[in-house]
């Protein structure tokens, strides 16, 4: 016969174990690494990628990569990626996220074709409080710290070296607080440098979509919305613009709405015929879904890549969490990239596998957050940068090449 106070202790162990299994199940998978690929160095988030085609012809087909803060460069068709630098920042000033990497394809003004363009989000003029005393509200909200800008710097040694080249765009505009995040360039049409940026400075909306251009590769001006809805409850961001070959400059970008409406963050795009007019600022765009109605969710990023798909090669679009038509999450979470092989974004887009799986993506600025694309191998393949937990509240970066005969392996190749 058990004692009672066997069976007491006994019950003690039984509840311990289900508590500790349950945070196991629950807490690990949150934290622990999942993604597939490799774990890249001293990688963090919010990858961005750029193949050097406009310099000198001994860098031309390197591989210039991002992370928050940091610099790598690959020599070998993204096999591998070794540090380069950190990211620029001049005296006074930090990086806090979201960076933009862009090579020119021409000259601008006295920007010369070939230049690589890095810029960020950047906080300026901070001072900590003096001794014993507390921290003001703005000191401890790491969103409010310091003034917001957004820095552009420039490399003509293929990332090297950096050199200061202009603040476009900081201060805490009409509301005095919000900050100016997520800054994407392309050349428009007409030989200018646009940059585009999310705005929450302004009291018509929660965040907005901005852009700004140099004809001189100077001076910045024509200051004007590219998504600004008339919802005040709408956060359109995370712009990403690719021109394609079609000479049609194709933007992706995310709307986060009411969250009692239906799933927030969703992916839309627009299109433009030279880069700079991108339709009416009030409409929202078209989101990017699949036949079935699947969607992405946060951080959407877009590219073009040949494939066997097109001729013409396709659209991809890569988002943080792929939800169901009817707001459930999918459960290719993490696995997939959409495809679509007409440019101007029409149709349904297809579901294929992506080369760096993140099963388990969620809403957090780590996992999948951002990720970034680049054909390799000629177009033969794909190479995917993205984000993920490799250890107890660590995000590291993760790549990966995956040839298009695994991603589509029963298409027939209709390309040259």
């Amino acid at each position: 016969m058990v004692r009672q106070e066997s069976l007491g202790k006994i019950s003690w162990w039984l509840i311990c174990g289900i508590v500790v299994c349950a945070c196991v199940a629950f807490c690990l998978p949150l934290q622990a690494k999942a993604a597939t690929g490799t774990l890249l160095p001293q990688g963090v988030g919010y990858p961005r990628l750029v193949r050097l085609a406009h310099g000198p012809t001994a860098s031309n087909g390197w591989i210039v990569a991002s992370t928050t803060g940091k610099l790598f460069l690959s020599k070998d068709d993204g096999k591998t990626f070794t540090f380069l630098t950190d990211a620029p920042a001049r005296e006074g000033s930090r990086v806090r996220c979201c960076e933009g990497l862009y090579e020119l394809p021409q000259a601008v003004g006295k920007l010369p074709a070939g230049t690589l363009v890095y810029s960020a989000t950047y906080a300026s003029g901070i001072t900590p409080p003096p001794a014993g005393a507390p921290a003001t509200p703005r000191q401890r909200n790491p969103r409010e710290e310091g003034t917001p800008s957004i820095e552009v710097y420039t490399s003509s040694d293929q990332g090297t070296t950096w050199t200061y080249h202009s603040t476009p765009v900081s201060g805490r505009g009409e509301k005095g607080s919000g900050g100016l995040w997520e800054p994407e360039f392309i050349v428009s049409r007409d030989g200018a440098l646009v940059m585009f940026w999310s705005d929450e400075t302004y009291s018509c909306c929660s965040q907005k979509l901005s852009k700004i251009r140099t004809v001189d590769g100077v001076t910045w001006k024509d200051s004007s919305d590219v998504v600004a809805t008339t919802t005040q409850a709408d956060r359109p961001g995370m712009i990403i613009v690719r021109r394609l070959p079609t000479g049609v400059y194709f933007m992706s970008y995310e709307i986060c709405g009411d969250p009692k409406t239906g799933p927030r963050c969703a992916a839309y795009y627009r299109i433009s015929r030279d880069g700079w007019n991108y339709g009416n600022a009030n409409d929202p765009g078209k989101r990017i879904e699949t036949a079935s109605g699947q969607f992405f969710e946060h951080a959407p990023a877009s590219i073009w890549s040949p494939s066997p798909i097109s001729p013409n090669g396709v659209l991809l679009v890569v988002g943080q969490v792929l939800h169901n038509a009817d707001g459930s999450v999918a459960q290719q979470n993490g696995r997939v990239l959409f495809m679509n092989a007409l440019l101007d974004g029409s149709g349904p887009w297809t579901p294929i596998p992506a080369p760096v799986e993140v099963p388990i993506s969620y809403d957090n600025p780590c996992p999948n957050y951002s990720s970034a694309l680049m054909p390799v191998q000629n177009g033969a393949a794909l190479l995917e940068f993205a984000s993920d937990f490799y250890a107890l509240n660590k995000c590291g970066m993760y790549f990966a090449t995956k040839p298009w005969t695994e991603m589509v392996p029963n298409v027939a190749r209709t390309s040259p």
